[in-house]
């Protein structure tokens, strides 16, 4: 599909939504004009009939169209000022001097303004390039909005469109977007809004949660442009959810709602309308839910029929006030937005029954008594509704609601709570409400909406081994030693038997720090993300945040801050409640930060070049705190439920880097073994019995694995026939192999770039994973062979297609790029799958004799005669023609030889017999006084090794109990692990367990040679 035919089937869509067309080159203007002005004089006459006769229209027009030119301040304060005009708050002076308000759109009844969309508008001016928009809506000769879209079949995306709003657009024609609302960029696959000249990572999507999540693709887009470009919409946007904040100390800034929060702020001002008293929004945590209660607060203050309110916006922490405060200030001036500094000041203003905006903290409720304010209309938004909310009359929450007590209260979290001390959907859901909630933004449409990445739980349990009796042992005799009678050794039992002895033990602190250490610098730090420590209590905390400062400045650390070249030096630093009582641990009061000083690391920490890398925490920032270049948390305290489930959600916001990388996972290393807490964690209490791993956005470890392995393997098949094609070897040769085959086999090359654009999405994150190391070198020839598929399209284009790898992918690739060794090309291939070659390869290196380095290596592919005749040498060379061992390989070996050879899964499992029995072969070698093992009934194995091995007087036949391991050892793999190593801890426990009850010790023999046994035929990873 081209271009403008996508932008016809767009305007296609607009038309019975109340929209009419007219032609860009039709429209009655000057090309460097911005207004229509001919439809802006006839609404203001048309929209203001009972004041406008006493005014000079042409004057009005002409002071409107001189407001929408002046870009003065920057294109957001432009925009703030002509949409304030826009929303009848600017004055005009009539003949007589008097002041009125006029009506230049009318915001309630969309159909009584003129509404037009136009293609290929086009705007110059002497001296500039001529550009043209491919599509613009005007509404009463005001261009409120502009789309620019791209083919569905083209290359470029809705992001190259969005850079062209941004970039060429705004930055040269800025005064065509004084009067925007919004812009939109489209590709016909994917919609995205935003305000003209924000980051592109903030533009997002545009749907309505009533509709099927799995709405995709030309549906989507189509069922996002009748919502977005609705003129209801656009006016309600314009109306009551463009929010600016340009109230000085910072960059001026845009807001626009995601839709989810434009949805809620109606509900909740309904509900207001309506008489209701309460009501739950249940967000998914990081989509916005602070600004969501922006929005409502404002819908609440413009509606004359709620009769100048009293807005409590209540958090826990006075982050949220910070954040609100410039957007009203804004808005709507210091008068109607107060901030209280004690208690008393809040209790001041609610007695004096101030109206507007009160921002302030649960905690200044403290002692305010009973009915301090009877108002009906003071309407109470509660950030993070599960954490400070109770029912308990002493509690903060009470207490608020015994000096308010007609007040509305609506609850905003991400994590309800149904517990025996609180209950969030008790307190805040209406009975009619569905599930008791009022509006839901669930994590799956978070995710695909990227208002949040997933998070992937990357297990790393700390084990430790500890000899009871010795330490008990040792123990007494120190209580012996000092004479300590038996209640002063209970005291000290319990004072030094507690966790936190385990916590600080030194050797686990340096493990744990180091592994620290080393997971960031080999993955987050070189895309320039961050990362947090959790640690089990404060002094942790201090001691982790000095063992990672002394890590980092070690010799390892330093190569690879060299190589990355950001920053000579990065460094931790400790974030911990430290008060200033007279009974604090005096070694603390050295980490006590003011609150100045707090903003300020936390400034450092967001910013990408400082060398604050590390915040170290124990309970504060846990909550609250919005990083998102936080890319990795590191979690090594024991947490539950919503602590839990808020804690591993500090890294899911989304973040481009400003190199150009796109953050897609969060990362939480957790080394206390949460799994199945962060299960519980995340589970719908609304939804009895509900499951889900991870809830749909917390991803373990071993399912990126396994994706990476599943993706790595459909690229082996894709170049299976790729003639002599060895993955370890990345040189020319192998690069030039692999792209002679892509460029003569149609659609190749784009599902090779396809895949390997997933493989270096997810390599970054599984790098430091074992399970993957053999499949780096293979990944390395991928990442030469993709930097050079692109050498025929634009510097451009190949510059957008690496930014997507990130910097450490890159960095990879380009220790690749160089030529090792030339692979002699093969005559008559065998043609076997990605497995077969592995398979291939690794036979052929137990038996295939080692050439000198005088003689020419045999690359070519043996057939199956030449595969067992090899395997027959090895036979004779290694092991003595008169053993039974002899006798029964090379039994094993006739019978391979009968076999016939049929199809390429017949050849397959030929491969891999052949395969067990040269490992047999060499194994046989190397042990020639142990029994050889080579049937395929596990259990008839398990009874040789313990008949073999059986201590005198086994009284039970060894056939029962190699029939239990077996059973037993089956059900444990079925259950499921979390990684490798806790499984394979399992086993070895179940098979113990198994001994135990045969009165055999789980030691020795044949415990040993069982437990080698299961490992090698049972465990294979």
């Amino acid at each position: 599909m081209r271009e403008r035919e996508f932008q016809n089937l767009v305007i296609q869509w607009s038309l019975p939504m109340g929209w009419g067309f007219t032609a860009g080159r039709l429209l009655p203007r000057e090309t460097t004009q911005t207004v229509i002005v001919g439809q802006l004089r006839e609404a203001i006459v048309r929209l203001n009939p009972e004041v406008i006769g006493g005014f000079d229209v042409d004057a009005v027009v002409a002071e409107i169209v001189a407001t929408v030119n002046a870009v003065e301040g920057g294109l957001v304060r432009a925009n703030e000022q002509v949409l304030r005009l826009l929303r009848g708050r600017k004055e005009f002076r009539d003949r007589d001097g008097v002041w009125h308000a006029l009506k230049v759109i009318d915001v309630e009844d969309p159909a009584a303004n003129t509404l037009i969309v136009s293609d290929e508008v086009t705007i110059t001016i002497p001296g500039k390039t001529s550009r043209r928009f491919d599509l613009v809506y005007w509404v009463n000769g005001l261009p409120l909005v502009v789309v620019e879209v791209k083919s569905p079949t083209a290359k470029s995306g809705w992001a190259d469109a969005a850079r062209e709003i941004n970039d060429v657009y705004a930055a040269e024609y800025p005064w065509f977007f004084t009067p925007n609302v919004f812009a939109v960029a489209c590709d016909g696959l994917k919609l995205r809004f935003g305000a003209a000249g924000a980051p592109i990572n903030v533009w997002q999507p545009f749907r309505s949660t009533g509709d099927d999540e799995n709405l995709s693709g030309q549906a989507d887009v189509q069922r996002s442009i009748e919502l977005l470009l609705n003129p209801a919409t656009v006016l309600d946007m314009l109306a009551n959810f463009v929010l600016f904040d340009t109230s000085g100390g910072g960059v001026d800034k845009k807001y626009l709602p995601r839709y989810p929060q434009m949805e809620a702020a109606h509900l909740i001002h309904q509900r207001v309308l309506d008489g209701g008293s309460k009501g739950l929004i249940w967000h998914h945590q990081g989509s916005g839910k602070t600004l969501l209660m922006v929005f409502a607060a404002s819908l609440l203050l413009a509606d004359t029929r709620t009769e100048s309110p009293t807005i409590i916006l209540l958090s826990d922490r006075t982050q949220l006030v910070r954040q609100t405060s410039g957007v009203f200030t804004s808005a709507m001036g210091d008068a109607y937005f107060h901030q209280p500094a004690t208690s008393a000041e809040l209790r001041s203003l609610l007695a004096d029954d101030v109206r507007g905006v009160i921002s302030t903290t649960v905690h200044k409720f403290a002692g305010a008594g009973k009915n301090l304010s009877a108002r009906g209309n003071i309407i109470v938004l509660v950030d993070e509704a599960h954490r400070t909310q109770s029912a308990r009359e002493k509690s903060l929450a009470g207490q608020m609601r015994a000096a308010l007590p007609h007040a509305r209260f609506f609850g905003m979290t991400g994590t309800p709570v149904r517990t025996l001390a609180t209950d969030t959907f008790a307190l805040f859901g209406e009975e009619s409400d569905p599930g008791r909630v009022m509006h839901r933004y669930s994590v799956t449409r978070s995710l695909r909406d990227e208002a949040t990445v997933p998070v992937m739980l990357e297990p790393h349990p700390v084990a430790f081994e500890m000899d009871d009796q010795a330490l008990q042992a040792e123990f007494d005799q120190f209580a012996d030693d000092f004479d300590l009678d038996d209640p002063d050794r209970e005291t000290l039992s319990r004072k030094f038997g507690r966790l936190t002895s385990v916590f600080a033990n030194p050797d686990r602190i340096h493990a744990v720090c180091q592994h620290i250490v080393d997971h960031y610098l080999a993955g987050a730090y070189r895309n320039g993300l961050k990362a947090q420590v959790v640690a089990y209590n404060r002094e942790l905390a201090v001691a982790y945040t000095d063992k990672i400062n002394e890590l980092l400045a070690g010799f390892e650390a330093s190569q690879v801050l060299a190589e990355v070249g950001q920053h000579d030096r990065i460094t931790a630093e400790v974030n911990i409640s430290v008060s200033d009582a007279k009974d604090e641990d005096p070694a603390l009061r050295p980490f006590r930060l003011s609150e100045a000083e707090e903003e300020e690391q936390k400034r450092r920490f967001l910013a990408p070049d400082d060398p604050l890398c590390f915040l170290v925490v124990t309970a504060k920032l846990m909550t609250g705190f919005d990083a998102p270049n936080e890319g990795v948390l590191y979690l090594d305290k024991p947490l539950k439920a919503h602590t839990l489930f808020q804690t591993i959600t500090r890294p899911n916001r989304t973040w481009i880097s400003p190199t150009g990388f796109v953050k897609t996972t969060g990362v939480v290393v957790d080394y206390i073994g949460l799994a199945e807490e962060v299960q519980r964690a995340v589970t719908d209490p609304t939804t009895p019995g509900a499951a889900g791993r991870g809830g749909g956005f917390v991803t373990d470890l071993t399912e990126l694995v396994a994706e990476f392995r599943t993706t790595f393997a459909r690229l082996e098949d894709l170049l299976a026939d790729v003639d002599g094609l060895d993955l370890t070897a990345h040189g020319y040769q192998s690069v030039r192999a692999i792209n002679t085959f892509l460029d003569t086999h149609p659609g190749a090359a784009e599902a090779f770039a396809q895949d390997y654009r997933l493989l270096a999405r997810l390599y970054p994150l599984i790098n430091t994973d074992k399970r993957t190391a053999k499949y780096r070198d293979g990944f390395a020839l991928f990442g030469s062979v993709y930097t050079t598929l692109f050498k025929k399209s634009s510097d451009q284009e190949r510059k957008e297609r690496l930014s997507e790898l990130g910097p450490m992918v890159l960095d990879i690739i380009n220790a690749h790029v160089h030529s090792f060794s030339v692979v002699a090309s093969q005559e008559d291939p065998l043609v076997l799958d990605a497995q077969g070659i592995a398979i291939l390869k690794e036979l052929l290196a137990l038996v295939r004799p080692k050439t000198s380095k005088n003689d020419d290596e045999d690359n070519r592919p043996p057939s199956a005669a030449e595969i067992l005749d090899h395997i027959k040498a090895a036979l004779d060379k290694d092991i003595d023609p008169n053993s039974a061992k002899y006798t029964a390989l090379a039994e094993r070996i006739r019978q391979l030889r009968e076999r016939l050879i049929q199809n390429a899964q017949d050849a397959l499992n030929f491969l891999a017999e052949a395969l067990r029995v040269a490992r047999a072969i060499v194994d046989a070698g190397k042990h020639p006084d142990e029994p050889v093992v080579l049937d395929d009934d596990h259990i008839g194995v398990l009874s040789r090794i313990i008949h073999d091995h059986a201590p005198p007087g086994l009284t039970i036949t060894e056939k029962n109990l190699a029939e239990e391991i077996d059973r037993v050892v089956t059900h444990t793999l079925a259950r499921s692990w979390d990684n490798a190593d806790a499984r394979n801890r399992g086993v070895r426990r179940a098979t113990a367990a198994v001994f135990r009850r045969y009165a055999l010790k789980p030691v020795g023999e044949p415990y040993d040679s069982t437990v080698a046994y299961i490992e090698a035929h049972y465990l294979v990873d």
